[in-house]
């Protein structure tokens, strides 16, 4: 786990879908450059045999109108082959077009792993994604996302596989979010929930509670939790 749309095409209003969880295909951007936003999560698998039981620090900051960059804090003692590591993040936002209530968007981007045991290769993973979103009114939207990723890891065969999402907003407030990783010993799969945005009538300090369907085994099946808040970080020039 989550990315944002077109200014109103590159730089949009304040969150009206999700705000850039690192763990989503959403092609969401925070609202301008210099804009920041901070996320715990927590996973809390069912203790199969590649169990992930991880609590998550993350934080994303928009450097350019077009480019986030973020970092954050795995803490993952139950995964040996996964163990507690640092994330660098970045998605890229590519308009392709606007007109009336249709948007489409292409976000790019790259997850790196480095972890703090020595003998645990970096991790690289990179992927694409096309965004399409219409909106309905105001506040109610629905979203599609599809693309795909390629993980490259020292003494492991690459792996490739389809990215995909569906967002529908409900109300100001209220999100319904699926979203779907395909491969196998990522934790990846398809996880089913909901965001709550609690403050400013549904532009802050999003809730997501969801459940994760494991690609390998339904023993390793998710819960997910994750809060976050949006903050200026610095005033651009």
């Amino acid at each position: 786990m989550k990315w944002r749309v077109i200014l109103i095409a590159l730089i949009p209003t304040l969150c009206q879908g999700q705000i850039s969880f690192f763990n989503m295909p959403n092609p969401d951007m925070l609202p301008a450059v210099g804009y920041a936003y901070a996320e715990y999560d927590q996973y809390q698998s069912l203790k199969g045999e590649e169990s992930v039981n991880a609590k998550v620090a993350r934080l994303s900051v928009q450097a350019l109108p077009f480019l986030e960059v973020g970092a954050n804090l795995w803490f993952n003692a139950d995964h040996p082959q996964d163990p507690n590591r640092v994330v660098l993040a970045t998605k890229w936002k590519i308009p392709i077009y606007s007109k009336n209530k249709l948007t489409v968007s292409m976000s790019p981007g790259s997850w790196t792993s480095l972890y703090f045991t020595e003998n645990s290769p970096m991790k690289n993973i990179f992927y694409d994604f096309v965004g399409v979103t219409i909106n309905h009114s105001e506040h109610i939207y629905t979203r599609f996302m599809i693309g795909a990723y390629s993980k490259f890891r020292k003494s492991e065969a690459n792996q490739y596989g389809p990215i995909a999402g569906l967002e529908q907003r409900l109300s100001k407030k209220l999100v319904f979010v699926t979203d779907y990783f395909g491969g196998s010993g990522e934790g990846f799969g398809l996880a089913t929930g909901f965001v709550f945005y609690a403050l400013d009538e549904g532009k802050n300090l999003p809730i997501y509670l969801a459940y994760q369907f494991d690609n390998d085994s339904s023993k390793n099946d998710l819960f997910l939790f994750e809060i976050g808040y949006l903050l200026p970080f610095w005033k651009p020039r």
